[in-house]
């Protein structure tokens, strides 16, 4: 989206073991695994998790077991779901283990022992260009896109991102409390941020899958901000009601919903003009918003002239400028959590079962580690 920045700064949050560092520039242009100095003793492979109590109540988030084995499926439905999100990444064990015991002469049970050791970092999670042995899974029955590995030797790591504040620090420790610890299934990682920077995620988060040609998307958008300002409604039912969205004359802060129609009050109605603005300026020229399409000039006039200006501190004159003081508004700079849970359950039920077989040899895709 145009007029992102990016304000973060990592730090990683975990207990001292021994690392895989993956990084560009191995063999050819492939991604090189380097593995850490051993210790003596070895490291214990993955244990059989720990059950977790069935008494949890709504507010609380729970670990359920899933269908496929050697995977976890964590709720976060207790959660504000504006306050959270879950993303997927691939991995072709095939090629880690080629890299592992062609290129670097590892045996193959030090290499099963270095994959089940290995952590990934928030670089790697966050990365938006998906290197090897990372890769889009877009079937479940394709084949590795670097090695052309069948489907049984691809794992997944499923991630979580929750958005730290008082509605979610509570509810997150005693999640956490509630992992599994065996085995080191699950990784907390802590990445410090800043509000604005959130808040320009989570537009694109919320723009992925509109069309922007149908005016349902307006509804769609306004649901979405609503839930993130106030979590503790239940949007979804109050949206099931509700006809139409108009800025009230009565109103002076909050909202209410009468005979199908949800009444906004003027600096909340003004507050969404904005966000739709953001989310579409791109597509045409303007913004369409409820009120229409605007350009930037004429929705900072309406801003000014409806008098939301004034009332949140924005001084500047050039509607650059105000538009610029506006994004601050969003949190600017002010340092926030984002928390990340990533479940290696799937990756180390993988290596269990892969033990036994050596890994295939890399097919004609395979050229860049050969």
């Amino acid at each position: 989206m145009a007029g992102r920045r990016s304000y973060r700064s990592v730090k990683t949050v975990e207990r001292p073991s021994r690392k895989i560092k993956i990084a560009k520039g191995a063999v050819g242009s492939a991604t090189r695994l380097t593995a850490a100095p051993r210790k003596k003793g070895g490291g214990a492979g993955p244990s059989t998790p720990r059950s977790v109590p069935n008494k949890a109540s709504r507010r609380t988030g729970r670990v359920q077991k899933a269908s496929v084995a050697g995977t976890n499926r964590v709720d976060l439905s207790a959660f504000p779901s504006e306050a959270v999100r879950k993303l997927d990444r691939s991995i072709c064990l095939a090629c880690v283990l080629d890299v592992f015991t062609r290129h670097m002469g590892l045996s193959l049970n030090t290499a099963h022992l270095e994959i089940k050791r290995y952590k990934p970092s928030l670089a790697e999670l966050n990365s938006p260009a998906i290197t090897r042995p990372y890769f889009t899974m877009q079937s479940p029955q394709d084949p590795c896109p670097y090695c052309g590995s069948p489907p049984k030797w691809h794992a997944r790591l499923a991630i979580y991102r929750i958005e730290g504040g008082r509605t979610t620090d509570a509810l997150r420790r005693e999640l956490v409390k509630a992992l599994p610890t065996s085995g080191n299934q699950f990784l907390i990682l802590e990445e410090r941020g800043t509000r604005q920077g959130a808040f320009f995620e989570w537009l694109e988060k919320i723009s992925k899958g509109l069309d922007l040609e149908a005016p349902q998307w307006l509804r769609e958008v306004c649901r979405h901000y609503l839930s993130r300002k106030e979590p503790k409604e239940d949007w979804q039912a109050q949206f099931e009601q509700i006809q139409s969205i108009r800025r009230s004359r009565r109103l002076e802060r909050g909202w209410e919903v009468g005979k199908g129609r949800l009444f906004l009050a003027p600096p909340l109605f003004d507050e969404l003009l904005l966000v739709h603005y953001l989310v579409s300026r791109s597509q045409k020229a303007g913004g369409l918003t409820l009120e229409g399409r605007y350009t930037l000039r004429e929705l900072m006039a309406r801003l000014r002239s409806g008098g939301y200006l004034r009332a949140v501190g924005v001084i500047a004159q050039n509607p650059s400028d105000a538009f610029e003081e506006l994004l601050h508004l969003s949190g600017g700079e002010a340092s926030m959590k984002l928390h990340y849970i990533v479940d290696r359950s799937d990756l180390l039920g993988k290596v269990g079962q892969l033990k036994a077989f050596k890994p295939p040899r890399p097919s004609v895709r395979g050229h860049l580690i050969s």
